[in-house]
């Protein structure tokens, strides 16, 4: 007599319908391979903002699993959904993302496949194998916003090329659309005065020319299969990694663009320094800056704290 199987765990997949590598056969195959584990529900986000209600309601509703099939942007509401009122890792739902966008760099970061369908896969294995980890999270507090981050956020320059890559029509390649953009905007547009204080949990004070990015795993980004480090040891098990860029001239700018092409555990000197495994960084501006999360755009601030958030998040993969 064959035994018979507990009953599937309930799992609930938020879907993005425009994230820019998506199409409707890859995600009715993905949806397939998904029920073969899980009690499937689908639900598709229609606006900004929804992917998060969606996943609020899903672990107010007490789903097991919550998976998202979508780009960095869709993670991010989905994470902070799930998290929504301080709710700890162990009472949240298991979260599961697969790529679909341009750079996925939080579900790279976890070691995922680029590839939705290899992704699905991974992921269906790690769910009937139990495999699931807990990573910290970064924090973004201050001028009007509260708002958890995956992987980066970033304050000055590299942040407003986010603002007019997001305005690109085809976003593909995204990420070297971005390393392109940025290196051209040092080059050509630093302003003298425009100041950004960094003040780091170790104590130390630091002062940047504008552009300040802040780390909570490896890579920062990709230029297609390549990924692009500022901060190598940056992990899910440690604190927040700063770059501050203290300098915008072009022989500064050529500098640290070598650095990250050739894979260093990105730039450090009098250009440039890098801190590793910190608490909080607080970040103050002289003039409103660009602010971005995760990779998306969220309008300029002058006053940003930027925490480390241990063990928030129980992930499968």
């Amino acid at each position: 007599m064959r035994d018979l199987k507990a009953a599937p765990q309930r799992g609930l997949l938020i879907v993005n319908p425009k994230a820019s590598t998506g199409s409707r056969r890859r995600t009715r195959w993905v949806r397939k391979r998904l029920g073969s584990v899980l009690d499937l529900d689908v639900e598709l986000s229609q606006r900004r903002g929804h992917g998060e209600e969606l996943a609020m309601r899903g672990a107010d509703e007490g789903y097991d699993v919550v998976l998202s099939l979508g780009g960095d942007g869709t993670v991010n509401e989905v994470v902070n959904g799930l998290l929504a009122g301080g709710r700890p890792a162990a009472e949240a739902p298991v979260f599961a993302p697969i790529p679909a966008g341009s750079t996925n760099v939080f579900a790279r970061a976890l070691g995922l496949p680029w590839d939705r369908r290899r992704a699905s896969m991974a992921i269906v294995a790690a769910l009937e194998e139990s495999r699931v980890r807990t990573v910290s999270l970064g924090r973004a507090q201050g001028d009007d916003v509260d708002r958890l981050f995956t992987f980066c956020a970033g304050l000055g320059w590299d942040a407003s090329i986010i603002k007019k890559v997001e305005s690109y029509r085809k976003k593909r390649n995204l990420g070297a659309h971005y390393a392109r953009a940025v290196m051209a905007e040092l080059n050509e547009h630093g302003v003298e005065g425009d100041t950004i204080e960094v003040e780091l949990s170790s104590g130390e004070v630091d002062l940047s020319e504008g552009m300040v990015v802040v780390q909570n795993c490896a890579p920062w980004t990709y230029l297609g299969t390549l990924p692009v480090n500022l901060n190598a040891r940056a992990s899910f098990n440690a604190g927040l990694d700063v770059l501050i860029l203290r300098k915008l001239g072009l022989s500064d700018a050529a500098k640290t663009a070598a650095s990250l092409l050739v894979g260093r555990d990105g730039p450090d000197g009098k250009h440039a320094v890098t801190h590793h495994d910190l608490s909080r960084i607080r970040l103050r501006a002289s003039l409103p800056q660009a602010f971005q999360l995760d990779g998306d755009y969220l309008g300029e601030r002058t006053d940003i704290e930027l925490s480390s958030v241990p063990e928030a998040l129980r992930v499968a993969c």
